[in-house]
């Protein structure tokens, strides 16, 4: 199913044609299909991140590929780290969202809880990748941390 345009040069008193209610059935449904583009992964084991200076992958699993139709995009990340400090960021298609000081946590060695949720705008139509990035000091992420970016 596709985007079909819809009509909008009516005449007054004319009949709607069984083609053009199928049209607006398939454009409602497409207009569902859109928004419900959604991609995740939650851990199911700890992570063991190593020492970075740099932001590096998290884990191959928290990077998600979504096909969107153009426009905004909700990313959110939610989990348990021990030994601090970190950081985390998003890289969209090769660019991290935020700056050096983006989702900074400076925690004690302990169970910390670590969430955000990020509004990306204006983001064009196409398949777009979103990876989950960490610097940090030998962390560990804790099972059933998520992640999840959705079309909105």
């Amino acid at each position: 199913m596709a985007w079909t345009t819809p009509k909008t040069d009516w005449a007054t008193g004319e009949l709607v044609s069984a083609g053009e209610m199928n049209a607006v059935s398939e454009n409602l449904a497409e207009l569902d299909r859109v928004r419900k583009t959604v991609a995740a992964h939650t851990t199911k084991n700890d992570i063991a991140i190593p020492h970075s200076n740099t932001f590096v992958d998290i884990d191959s699993n928290f990077n998600l590929t979504i096909t969107t139709a153009g426009g905004d995009v909700l990313v959110h990340f939610h989990g348990v780290v021990v030994n601090g400090p970190f950081r985390i960021d998003v890289e969209v298609d090769g660019t991290r969202l935020g700056h050096d000081e983006y989702g900074l946590r400076r925690g004690e060695p302990n169970h910390e809880l670590l969430n955000f949720t990020h509004l990306v705008q204006n983001l064009s139509a196409g398949s777009h990748t979103f990876k989950l990035q960490g610097r940090n000091h030998r962390t560990t992420l804790r099972s059933h941390a998520q992640f999840w970016v959705r079309e909105i």
